[in-house]
Order: structure tokens, then sequence, then C-alpha cells
């Protein structure tokens, strides 16, 4: 997939996803994601986007529709419902509007949540989320409605920051809400901080304009300060003015707009979200590479006394094989895969203390390996195995110059196990 991401994509969708399978990335999920949700029949309404609310909250509070409803203000408008009607109706008219018993998870969102976030933070009040998790097996996820759950809470989480329906309120809409949000739910603010510091935040189902994401943001940099506010990502078909991207860099946000790949366009929303998390769940094997060299191999060194030293070395050498077959190519290897490398490395050294311990080639066999494993430990070769390389190596020159026939009656003691590249590969490395 890499081939077909243009550069400007590619470096953030990297980092993202290196942080995402080290285990430090959470996500935040906005109203626009819910609308990739997938309705039980074809007579389900949609879900409204902001200014649907507002037209709303118009409506019901002027007895009148409004022909545009581009620049209302949607929190205000739904204090003013609060004030005319009451907050049990303000509550109600999102219940109704939201049509969330009439959605079923889609693919996107099970997508989302077989990916490992540290934190699954969402401002959307729908269940979509928390029903997507039934159906993910590897990663359980602790539902948060309220700061009591957030005691002795392990990610990963999903943490409703606005409320959850049905009935785990206030739902935050109103100007009021906002307002008070950091003083009387401060644990959840705390919690979204704590994040930060220790995670990469993206964000999906969010636009420029969205108020939850721009109140999210202005608390988030007046807690952390705006020059140690982390990297956030803005990910998404986005579709974004020139001026919204200058405010979202001025904000310390990096949109990533997908809409940037040729396959998806400027209009396809879900195509756009299920590419990312096909990205990110595509580098899972790059992230196991973490775990190289896989498989032990020093128990082989302290097998009982009455296995001889050719047979540990046999035993030994198919793993040696396959963890340098299976080498991910760093230039300079990890310190700490380096220190697990010779962990399972140094007590090889010295075993073989004469020429006539091994046939030669499989003392051949066993020099490759083993430096090849002493070259990526950053170590010297020692003295002593400078006698074992230099037979090696002549009785090589002569089965090379022989075009792979021995010349040695005794075949014990000559390559010909070993063809004429393998004895040419071993050798030049040596």
């Amino acid at each position: 997939m890499n081939e077909s991401i243009p550069n400007s994509l590619l470096p953030h969708l990297n980092e993202i996803a290196a942080r995402l399978w080290s285990g430090h990335a959470a996500i935040m999920v906005g109203a626009g994601f819910s609308k990739n949700a997938t309705p039980i029949d074809d007579s389900c309404k949609s879900f409204p986007d902001w200014n649907q609310l507002g037209e709303l909250f118009y409506e019901k509070t002027r007895g009148e529709k409004i022909k545009e409803a581009r620049f209302l203000n949607v929190l205000k408008l739904a204090d003013e419902v609060q004030a005319s009607f009451g907050r049990p109706m303000l509550h109600q008219l999102l219940r109704d509007s939201i049509p969330n018993d009439e959605y079923e998870p889609s693919n996107l969102h099970v997508d989302l949540l077989n990916l490992p976030w540290s934190d699954v933070l969402t401002t959307n009040y729908d269940t979509l989320l928390e029903r997507a998790a039934r159906r993910v097996a590897e990663y359980n996820y602790q539902l948060i409605v309220s700061d009591q759950d957030l005691i002795h809470s392990r990610p990963p989480r999903i943490i409703k920051l606005h409320g959850s329906f049905p009935n785990v309120e206030p739902f935050i809409i109103t100007e009021e809400d906002y307002r008070r949000y950091p003083k009387d739910f401060s644990p959840f603010v705390n919690t979204v901080q704590q994040s930060l510091l220790e995670n990469t935040l993206c964000l999906v189902g969010f636009s420029g304009d969205d108020p939850n994401f721009l109140r999210w943001i202005g608390w988030i940099r007046d807690n952390l300060g705006e020059e140690k506010s982390p990297k956030i990502y803005l990910i998404g078909v986005l579709n974004l003015t020139k001026a919204q991207i200058s405010l979202l860099v001025k904000y310390n946000i990096v949109p990533v707009d997908m809409s940037e790949l040729s396959d998806v366009g400027v209009r396809d929303h879900y195509k756009g979200i299920d590419k990312f998390f096909k990205f990110c769940s595509g580098k899972k094997s790059e992230s196991d590479n973490l775990a190289w060299p896989k498989g032990n191999s020093d128990n082989f060194q302290d097998r009982r006394s009455d296995i001889t030293i050719k047979q540990k070395i046999e035993d030994v050498l198919p793993i040696w094989k396959e963890q340098r077959e299976s080498y991910p190519g760093w230039v300079i290897v990890p310190e700490d895969r380096r220190n697990n490398l010779w962990g399972l490395t140094e007590c090889w050294e010295g075993i073989v203390n004469s020429v006539d311990v091994l046939p030669s080639w499989l003392l051949l066999d066993f020099l490759y390996e083993y430096f090849w494993r002493i070259e990526k430990c950053l170590c010297p070769i020692f003295d002593s195995n400078a006698e074992l390389i230099e037979f090696v190596l002549n009785l090589g020159e002569k089965y090379i110059k022989n075009g792979g026939v021995s010349s040695d009656e005794i075949k014990e003691n000559t390559l010909y196990k070993l063809n004429i590249n393998e004895v040419k590969t071993k050798c030049c490395f040596l």
C-alpha cells in the first residue's frame, strides 16, 4: 500500500503506526464517525451533523425553520432550549434526533477497536463503540461513563467524555456545559491530559469547525501550554481550506487528509478512514520486529554433559539460521535487542577450542552463524578464534579452486556437504 500513498502523508502515517504498535497512541472519536454505522433497514434516519442539530434547536425555540444554518452557534441554541423548556427536554431532543437504536456498528467500528489503542476517547452519546467492542476478541475494552469508573481502570478503555445513551447524563451540549466542564468533569480532563503526555493522539470523525473538537483542543492547549502540547493528528477526508489548515498548524495539529489518496476522493469518508485503519493494521508485522530475536538458543549449551559438542551445535544451528533469516534489516541493532542477542550468544564463545572438535563443513557453518551474531552485537572477534577461521578459509580456498570437489579422501574433514556457492558466501563473510 505504501506505493500509492503520497509523500505528504506517508511520514505521518508511519509515525502514527509506529506509536500505535509500540503501545503509545490514543484515539478520540467524534460525531462524524457515527455516520459510518450500518442501518438496520432502509427507513432509518441518518445521524445529524452539527448544522442539523442547530436547525433542530432553532426550530424548537423559534417555532420556524431556518433557511441557512451554516453559521449557527449550536451550543448557544442548546442553552436557549434548556432555558425555554428545561434540561429533560434538551436531553430528549438529542435522543430523538440521534438514531442510536436504528443502527449497528459497521466493520469500520470493529476495525478501529481491533487496533491496539491505549484509550478510545469519544464525545459521542451513541453506543456504537461499546457494541462494536463485543465483536473484538483480542482487546478487552473497559467502558468508562463516569468519573467513578476511572478509579482503578486500566487501558484499553472506551471513555465516554460527554455522557452516554440512554441515561448517563448530562449530555454535554450547551455553552454553559462546556464552560463548566473542566471543573465539573476534571477527572475526564485530567485523564485526556495524562493520555496526551504518554501517547500520540489521533482524531477521527471531527471537522475543522466541530465545537467538540475546538473546545477539547482549547483545553489541551490551556492545560499543557502551546509549546509543550504534543502533535495531534486529525485524520479523515477533510476538505480543509488553506485558512483552516493554517489554524490547525498553529494549534500544533497535523491534518492527515486521506482524500489525497488517488482511490479515495473528496467525498468517500468511509473509504478514507478504512484506508487509514488498514495502513495501521498492515504495520503490525513490522512491530513484531521489536521481539527479535525469537527462540531461545542458550539452553542448548547447558544440556547434560553426555551430549557432545557436535550434537549441541547441530541442534542450535537451525535456530540461529532462522533468527538470521528473520533479521529486520536494521543498520545497527537497537541496544535492547543487541543485549538480548548477546545474552543468547556469549555462552557459545570458546565451545570449539580446536579444529578437530567438529567436521570441517559443520565448523564453517558454526563460525558463519556465530560471527554473524557477533557482528550484530558489535563485538570483536577474539584472538582464540583466529586458528579456526584460518583453518576453514584454507579449506574453502582449496574447495573452491577444485570446483566444489573434495580432494581429501577423509570426507569428514572436508566441506563436501556444502555446495560451492555456500562455501564462497560463508568464507567471504569470514
